[in-house]
C-alpha cells in the first residue's frame, strides 16, 4: 500500500516495526545488544517481535479484528520500500511491483524470510563475540505457522535456545496440540539448540467460557498436565510461561504435581 508502518501500523499501534533487510537496523541492534550483553550479569539476550507483521493472524485472533484472513492483505504485508524491491529485483530478476498478488511468489516470501534470519544471525554473531548466549520468542512451527505467518524460519538461526509460543488457543487447539507442535519444533532445530515450549496461562480460568478476546484465555489448570507432559514426551528441554503472574494457586499446584 506504500505506507509506512511508523504512521499506519498493523492492528495495534505498538507495530511500528523496522525493516530487517535495512542495514542501518543491523548495525543499530548490533551496537545496543552488544552495549548490552557487556553488562557483567547479563547471561542471555532474548529477542522478540523479530520478524514481520503477522501477514497472517493466528486464526483465533480473526473475530478480534474482524477479519477472515484467507490470503495475505495488502495492510499487513510489509515490506515493499525501494531497497527491498529492487535488491529483490537484483537478486532474482523479479519486479514484485508488477504482481497484483506478491503472496503467488515463493521467492519474494523467502527473500521476506531471509532478511529475518540473516538479522537474528548478523545479532547473534555480535552477541556471541561479546561471550554470552541468544534467545528468541518465535512463533510455533517453524514451517506450519512461523514461516507463512510472520516469516520466521527460526531453525535456521544461530541461536542457544528457543522459546515458541504455543499458545493452543491462538489457533483454537486443545492442550493436546502441544505434544504436536513441539515435536514439529524439536526435529526442526536437529539438535542444533533447545527447544522451550511456551504455555499461555488463563488467569481467570473459572470464567473462561466467557472469554471473548483469545489473548484473555489460555490454559486451564486441569490442562496444564497435558500441556507439560506433551512437551516434554516430544523432546522439549523445558517449558516456559506466559506469564507467571497469570499463574493461580491451582496452575502452580498441578504444574508442582507434574514436575514431580
Amino acid at each position: 500500500m506504500g505506507q509506512n508502518a511508523k504512521t499506519h501500523p498493523a492492528y495495534v499501534p505498538y507495530y511500528t516495526t523496522l525493516d530487517p533487510h535495512n542495514p542501518n537496523v543491523h548495525q543499530f541492534f548490533k551496537e545496543q545488544l552488544t552495549r548490552i550483553a557487556q553488562i557483567k550479569d547479563v547471561d542471555f539476550i532474548q529477542l522478540d517481535y523479530i520478524r514481520y507483521a503477522d501477514v497472517i493472524l493466528a486464526k483465533g485472533l480473526w473475530s478480534k479484528y474482524a477479519l477472515i484472513m484467507n490470503g495475505e492483505y495488502a495492510a499487513a504485508d510489509y515490506c515493499y520500500c525501494d531497497d527491498c524491491v529492487n535488491d529483490f529485483k537484483q537478486k532474482t530478476g523479479i519486479d514484485i511491483r508488477q504482481y497484483t498478488d506478491p503472496s503467488k511468489v515463493e521467492e519474494w516470501a523467502q527473500f521476506r524470510c531471509d532478511n529475518v534470519t540473516n538479522l537474528v544471525n548478523d545479532i547473534a554473531d555480535a552477541v556471541h563475540k561479546a561471550g554470552k548466549k541468544i534467545s528468541a520468542d518465535v512463533f510455533p512451527g517453524p514451517y506450519s505457522h512461523a514461516r507463512w505467518m510472520v516469516r520466521q524460519e527460526w531453525h535456521k538461526w544461530n541461536l542457544d535456545a528457543v522459546f515458541p509460543m504455543n499458545y493452543n488457543d491462538f489457533y483454537m487447539e486443545p492442550a493436546s496440540w502441544l505434544k504436536t507442535i513441539t515435536k514439529e519444533e524439536v526435529e526442526s532445530v536437529s539438535g542444533r539448540f533447545p527447544v522451550y515450549s511456551g504455555l499461555f496461562i488463563c488467569k481467570d480460568w473459572q470464567h473462561k467460557d466467557k472469554v471473548v478476546d483469545p489473548e484473555n484465555s489460555g490454559l486451564l489448570p486441569s490442562e496444564i498436565r497435558e500441556a507439560v507432559q506433551g512437551s516434554i514426551e516430544s523432546g522439549a528441554k523445558g517449558i516456559c510461561l506466559f506469564t507467571p503472574n497469570s499463574m493461580t494457586p491451582e496452575h502452580w499446584a498441578e504444574l508442582q504435581k507434574i514436575i514431580k
